[in-house]
Formats: C-alpha cells, structure tokens, sequence
C-alpha cells in the first residue's frame, strides 16, 4: 500500500531517530552518515505519546482515491495518540454514547474505543457491554465494529425501559481489559389513560387559537359548525409568461422553423 501511494516532495532533513524512540518509515533514497533519513518516527514521553512526521505531503495521498486513506492514517493517529489521554490509567477502551440525555424508550447508541495490548486501534474483537437496570435486570449488548475505515471504534444500541442510573461493564478478551461506568436514564412522564378531560383548560386553548369547544355526544352540533364555516376567499394566482419556460421553448421552435424555411428556400 505503501508503495503504490504519490510519493512526497519535500522532507526535513533529519540526521537521525533519537535514542528509545521507534522509527516507522524511512525516506527511499536519501540517506546520510546514520543511515536512511527517518521521516515517521513515534515515543513514548511521560503519560502521552509524540509522533514526528517530517513531510507534509500527505494530502496527496487522497490523489484519485479521496479520503481512502488520507483520512485512515489521520484518524488512527489521532485516536492513537490521545486514547491515554481519554481513559484511567491502565484501560485500553473509552465508552460514550448518544444522546447524552437518554429517556426511557429512546435508543441508546453505545460506541467504544477498543486499543489492542500493543496500543494499536483494534480490528476485530468481541466486545461485549453488560447492562444492570436498577431493577437488577442485565442486560447483555454486543458492540460490532463500526467498519474498515473505523478501526478501533465498537458501537451498538439498547433501548432503556426503566429510569435510574443503568451500571455498564465493558469487556473485551482481545484488550485484556474491562471498563465499569453508569449511565443515568431519566423518565419520561406519559398521560394517563381513563383520566377525564379538564374542559376548564381546553376552553381557554379553544379561546386563545379561535376555536370552540363541541359536544361529541351530540354529532348535529358538529355537522352545523362546519356548515356555518364560511366560504374560503378566492384567491388569484398570476402566471407570468415572460418567466415560464414554454415561453423560451416557443421561441426556440419559431427561430427553428424560420431557419429551415430559409434553408429549404436557399435565401440562407
């Protein structure tokens, strides 16, 4: 892939990669005194991590093939780089999820960062989010992962039914590691059934939108209502020919025709 990927045209002249640090790439041709110039190099410095890139002709990758993989090296470097950041220490995966709200009823999407035991975006593993309700019912959720150009991101849904804080544990044997945090349901408040009408209250809505208040059980009151609506005005609506597109589709056809009769008279 690598290879077959536009090639750069300027690069810092670098003499070589520090001591403890890990090269990834070196340029093709140039070289010096210390070997092949490094031009991706990574390490490790306290809690975080540094990535030096001594070109900055990787837009050109997207040549013909978009963000294919402009947007994979970017995006997997980004998220190498600051998962450390995002989680405890000792973790290898960041849950979130949307809304940040959630209600009873809605749908509850999960994702997950999930980084391997070498610290890379996992590709494939099995990913699972155990669920507790506050009732104690648990809940098991499967996360798939989001797709080639995602590595490392996990996401599924559930459906809350029950308010309250939910206790979410996230596993995943291919990490080695397990992540516990809560999620808090809020209620939603649903009208009740078999409740009579307050017709203090739809009175003064029927007075504020200028409508009125009818008994359903006498059907005739409802029939001479709308028979006592008045008529709609009319209302006139103009077409402006000058504007319309058959007007330029006429003129098109009569200039056609006047240059055939030219043509077939041979005055033209």
């Amino acid at each position: 892939m690598w290879g077959n990927l536009p090639g750069f045209q300027w690069y810092a002249p670098a003499l070589r990669a520090k001591a403890g640090s890990e090269v990834l790439a070196t340029h093709g041709s140039e070289s010096n005194q210390f070997g092949r110039v490094p031009l991706i190099v990574t390490k490790t410095y306290g809690a975080g991590k540094i990535l030096f890139m001594g070109t900055d002709g990787a837009w050109r990758w997207r040549k013909g093939v978009e963000d294919k993989y402009h947007y994979r090296f970017w995006g997997q470097v980004v998220r190498w780089m600051a998962y450390q950041r995002n989680m405890s220490s000792g973790d290898k995966m960041r849950l979130f999820y949307s809304p940040d709200r959630p209600r009873t009823g809605d749908v509850l999407t999960l994702n997950a960062n999930v980084m391997s035991l070498t610290g890379e975006p996992l590709r494939d593993g099995m990913v699972i989010a155990q669920i507790a309700a506050p009732s104690g019912k648990v809940t098991s959720v499967r996360l798939l992962p989001a797709g080639e150009e995602a590595w490392g991101l996990f996401n599924g849904v559930f459906a809350p039914t029950e308010p309250g804080e939910h206790r979410v544990q996230l596993s995943c044997a291919e990490a080695g590691s397990s992540l516990e945090t809560k999620i808090s349901i809020q209620g939603t408040s649903r009208e009740k059934r078999g409740q009579p009408a307050r017709i203090d209250v739809l009175r003064e809505i029927a007075q504020f939108t200028k409508g009125g208040i009818l008994d359903a059980a006498r059907p005739e009151t409802v029939v001479n209502a709308i028979a006592a609506l008045p008529e709609p005005a009319f209302q006139e609506r103009r077409l402006q020919i000058w504007a319309h597109p058959g007007w330029a589709g006429l003129l098109v056809v009569l200039m056609g025709l006047f240059w055939v009769g030219r043509k077939v008279a041979g005055t033209f």
